[in-house]
């Protein structure tokens, strides 16, 4: 009997724990503000056509603001086809590309871009490529193995023990 309602009353002190220490709280509370990976999430190819031999863009923060002296890379593959910095505007012009598929990347946003020359232009390409920052960010909690999971676990391994040694104490009582 005494075995019975140690053991409910060591689980219910753990739920309430648990329930009172949910990791995302204190993971908010404890955890400082990272630099997160931003990596392309959605596969669709957004067409852009050359103006006048020139692939424009801009780059813009999540609140549409310009996003001035963004460096912005081009590549093709594994190979980069130019590099160039942003305006005031956020808005970055580069000459030399020729039709194709480019990956355009300022930080750690990156977009996929087929791009067209003259009359091969399809109607519903863009004139303009745009880089949203932080627009292909994963959403989730980053560092979830943080300090907030890590002090659950012992909190709730401290009230595993401490039931299991007053659990050994009363089955030694007479």
């Amino acid at each position: 009997m005494v075995k019975s309602s140690l053991l409910r009353a060591s689980v219910a002190a753990l739920t309430t724990l648990g329930l009172m220490l949910s990791a995302p709280h204190v993971q908010a509370a404890t955890q400082p503000a990272r630099q997160y990976t931003v990596q392309q999430t959605d596969a669709k190819l957004l067409d852009i056509g050359l103006k006048e031999g020139q692939f424009h863009g801009r780059v813009v923060d999540h609140a549409g603001s310009p996003a001035a002296n963004a460096p912005v890379v081009i590549r093709q593959g594994d190979k980069e086809i130019a590099k160039t910095t942003t305006d005031q505007n956020g808005r970055f012009t580069v000459t030399g590309l020729k039709g194709g598929v480019y990956e355009v990347a300022s930080g750690k946003t990156v977009g996929a871009y087929r791009v067209w020359q003259g009359e091969a232009t399809p109607p519903a390409a863009k004139e303009q490529a745009l880089l949203i920052l932080g627009q292909n960010g994963e959403r989730g909690q980053f560092g979830a193995i943080g300090g907030g999971v890590i002090l659950l676990t012992a909190v709730s391994i401290a009230a595993l023990v401490i039931s299991l040694v007053a659990l050994d104490e009363a089955n030694d009582s007479p």
